[in-house]
């Protein structure tokens, strides 16, 4: 009865954190989605340790611009193949229940200004090779790590909502009517 009661004030904290269209159900959570952002997990983790690591280049005695330079190169490619993981991850989104679908749409969209904002901060970083902490360069960095951030939050968060939502299915099938 207790362990019922804790899922309950959780699933209740979840819902009150998720909006509303979250709960419409309408197809059936699909697996394929979970599997793709755990997939996702280990490049969102990866572009954070580099992201944080490019901030702290943002001093004005940080490194020359040829470190920036391949620093910014290898978190290009990681933001690369997360680009891939999330065209895979929208293939299913016709397929995906409506709460996933609303996931899918956010995660896809931080992606995007991560993406979005690598390629400006790659831009600015060749436009002042001289002086690599020249802003807005380290606006770009700073920038670049909080959406590293977001995404691998709001990744953890839909995949914990997801195993949460699919225990209370679960305990609601053992009710009795």
């Amino acid at each position: 009865m207790n362990s019922r009661i804790v899922l309950s004030g959780f699933l209740w904290l979840a819902s009150a954190t998720f909006p509303a269209g979250l709960h419409a159900q309408g197809a059936t959570d699909n697996p394929s989605v979970t599997a793709q952002l755990n997939a996702a997990k280990p490049i969102v983790a990866k572009i954070k340790k580099g992201a944080a690591e490019m901030q702290s280049y943002s001093t004005n005695s940080g490194p020359s611009w040829e470190t920036h330079s391949a620093a910014l190169t290898r978190i290009k490619e990681d933001v690369n193949k997360l680009q891939e993981n999330m065209r895979g991850l929208q293939s299913h989104r016709t397929v995906a229940s409506a709460w996933q679908q609303d996931a899918i749409d956010r995660v896809t969209a931080l992606a995007n200004d991560l993406a979005t904002n690598m390629n400006a901060a790659i831009a600015q970083l060749n436009k002042s090779k001289t002086r690599p902490t020249a802003p807005p360069y380290p606006e770009y960095l700073k920038a670049n790590t909080q959406v590293a951030n977001d995404l691998a939050e709001e990744i953890d968060g839909t995949i914990d909502y997801g195993q949460t939502k699919a225990k209370r299915d679960a305990l609601e099938k053992t009710l009795p009517e």
